[in-house]
């Protein structure tokens, strides 16, 4: 069986980063930090990046490609990404890319590589055209989604009884709605093309895991308007109301600023 594993790098409003090796096959999702700062907490949790096969970019905003130009230069691989995504990076990005190294996705498109899939995920966030993505090798299956509002009940399916659930569990609302945000800012978060709450987030996955299901990360959290505290007891919360017993899944939080131990799928 091929092995897959994952380390958070880093995940949160200030830079967001997932290295996934499946077999020899070496990804990164999101690029928010700088290529030293990938190099840095790799190298904390024992690991090297000596190269990257791909990198998968869900959506255009800076804590998720501060980092792209550099790790473009320095593995030239290919880069997926939807079209709106591309034509929104920012410009001086933009002009520093080599375009045969880019990829265009659409939502629900998959892509073979090497011996697994990766399927394209529609997310809804302010932005042009972002996504989130489903890894599947050998039966197994990992979902990454973040820096979405809501997931449509149609859209359940696509992600159904994954193994492994990455997703965001962004604010408590009473915390956002009690800071001293711009009231414009905690509009933007609770809209439909914001972020999820620690509660959305519970019902989205009590609704779509499975029998296979028995890791759930919960990224992008805010560091002011959320504790990990209050994401896992709300988790705990929604799960009992819904008849799930939480403590057959492994839930977890992931941080900003320290890298996340190696995790198998």
């Amino acid at each position: 069986m091929i092995h897959v594993k994952l380390i958070i790098l880093a995940s949160g409003s200030k830079g967001n980063a997932t290295y996934l090796e499946i077999g020899s096959y070496k990804i990164l999702i999101d690029a928010g930090i700088s290529l030293r700062q990938i190099q840095t907490r790799m190298e904390a949790r024992g690991m090297k990046l000596d190269r990257l096969d791909a990198l998968f970019i869900t959506h255009e905003h800076i804590d998720h490609v501060i980092g792209l130009t550099a790790l473009a230069h320095k593995f030239a691989m290919p880069m997926y990404m939807t079209e709106g995504t591309f034509r929104s990076l920012p410009r001086k990005t933009l002009e520093s890319l080599d375009n045969e190294q880019i990829r265009i996705l659409s939502a629900g498109d998959v892509v073979q590589l090497d011996s697994f899939l990766v399927k394209t995920l529609v997310t809804f966030h302010d932005a042009l055209e972002p996504c989130g993505y489903k890894f599947t090798e050998g039966g197994k299956s990992m979902v990454y989604i973040t820096d979405t509002g809501y997931y449509p009940q149609a859209a359940f399916d696509a992600i159904r009884n994954a193994d492994l659930y990455i997703i965001e569990a962004n604010h408590d609302p009473e915390m956002l709605l009690d800071s001293e945000r711009p009231w414009q800012l905690k509009r933007r978060i609770l809209d439909d093309e914001g972020h999820l709450s620690n509660e959305d987030s519970a019902f989205l996955i009590a609704n779509v895991l499975g029998e296979k299901t028995r890791k759930i990360i919960l990224a992008h959290r805010s560091q002011e308007c959320n504790t990990p505290e209050k994401s896992l007891q709300t988790y705990r919360n929604v799960f009992e109301k819904q008849g799930l017993i939480y403590d057959d899944y492994h839930v977890e939080c992931a941080d900003q600023d320290i890298p996340m131990r190696e995790i198998e799928v």
